[in-house]
């Protein structure tokens, strides 16, 4: 019984079973190369399909004394088990994608300092006063369109003026926003500091 390559699984099964390390060698040469050909089918990659192999041939030592084949083949035994461990490398590498996506996600929004909080707080400030100087009716009108993203015909049906009339309105409301220099400027700056 000294040539190995001539026994069958079943029988070098149960010589393993004492631990002999030549006849777990001769399993790991027999079926080295097909177990890695169904891990780097799947995963692309010679080190982790190396180490699926690698993972598989040392959990079936762990469990050789007490290791039994039923109603399947030694080779289907092992491909299932890589097939197993290349779900569990897949499962790994989905997990580490999402986790740099995530990090990725967080390093590309940049919170607002104290700084930056204040001047946004401020340019709302004189935003809202701006718009609170308007005449009554271009106030209304202008709050309808930006604030609550009506349209022309559908202010004018709320407020029972006609369409012209709204783009009057909110051609003054622009026009009087836009002569508010201070505001102009302060949302140039801000919109510099906060989007550059």
């Amino acid at each position: 019984m000294n040539n190995l390559s001539l026994h069958t699984d079943h029988q070098l099964l149960d010589l393993i079973q004492s631990g002999k390390i030549h006849v777990f060698t001769e399993l790991y040469n027999r079926y080295w190369d097909k177990l890695f050909a169904v891990a780097y089918n799947r995963l692309q990659n010679i080190e982790e399909s190396e180490e699926c192999v690698q993972d598989v041939f040392c959990k079936f030592w762990a469990v050789r004394k007490d290791f039994k084949l039923k109603n399947q083949s030694l080779q289907n035994y092992l491909a299932h088990s890589v097939r197993n461990q290349v779900f569990t490398v897949l499962s790994r590498r989905y997990r580490a994608q999402q986790k740099n996506q995530q990090l990725g996600h967080q390093q590309d929004i940049e919170p607002l300092n104290p700084e930056r909080s204040m001047m946004l707080k401020e340019l709302e400030q004189q935003f809202n006063a701006a718009i609170d100087n308007l005449p009554p009716q271009c106030k209304l009108v202008f709050t309808l369109r930006r604030r609550e993203g009506l349209s022309v015909d559908e202010i004018a049906e709320k407020l029972h003026i006609s369409p012209n009339t709204v783009k009057s309105h909110l051609k003054k409301a622009n026009s009087d926003l836009r002569d508010n220099l201070d505001l102009f400027s302060l949302a140039v700056l801000i919109s510099l500091v906060i989007y550059r």
